[in-house]
């Protein structure tokens, strides 16, 4: 009797290890199987995993990968890949549209990467979307002190403008003979007040 309650002890033990362990492993599998990238990657909706040649389509917690040479979504990766876990995979941010276009791209350029941990990156297609202006404004900044002269009562400018009164009268003569057919026109001016002329003779003529 004692030995059979033993066995049913034992049977009890190993039953509840098993369903334990049972737990244990399918809350392991949810951990690998999704992931959310953290809040300064949240701008990329997938992500390359060089790892297992896949993405990974963070808004319905997908891998994307060839199938029969078609691309598909689906919740768990293949069954070769049961080993790999996401958390703590080497990641590719990628910002393209359908990436997985790019496909032989990405698997060539980060195929070097694979079996590095805990690595999260951006490819280079990737434009920050908030553009950081900083503005400084100075407060209660020192005075400037600007001095300026003005010069009051400064002296008149003095111009000088000469003009000559009565000045000495100026004579020209003039003759003018035009010899038409008919007459002759003798034509004279004459102005008086000729100032006569220092240091030599004055000649003239008179006509009466």
């Amino acid at each position: 009797m004692k030995k059979i309650i033993l066995g049913m002890l034992a049977s009890c033990f190993l039953l509840t290890a098993s369903v334990t362990q049972t737990k244990a492993q399918v809350n392991v599998s949810l951990n690998i199987g999704t992931w959310t990238p953290p809040a300064e990657y949240a701008d990329a909706n997938y992500y390359y995993l060089p790892d297992v040649n896949s993405y990974y389509y963070v808004p319905t917690h997908q891998y994307v990968y060839l199938s029969g040479g078609n691309w598909v979504w689906r919740n768990t990766l293949l069954a070769r890949y049961s080993y790999y876990n996401i958390n703590d995979g080497y990641k590719v941010a990628v910002y393209r549209p359908n990436p997985y276009r790019y496909y032989r791209y990405d698997r060539v350029k980060y195929a070097r990467y694979r079996g590095v941990k805990n690595v999260i990156i951006r490819d280079r297609y990737y434009r920050p979307r908030t553009k950081v202006i900083t503005h400084t404004r100075y407060v209660n900044r020192p005075t400037r002190v600007i001095n300026r002269t003005r010069y009051v009562n400064r002296p008149a400018k003095v111009v000088r403008h000469t003009k000559y009164v009565n000045r000495p009268s100026r004579v020209v003569n003039r003759t003018r003979i035009v010899n038409r057919p008919s007459h002759t026109k003798i034509r004279t001016v004459t102005h008086v007040n000729r100032p006569a002329h220092h240091g030599g003779k004055s000649h003239g003529k008179g006509h009466h």
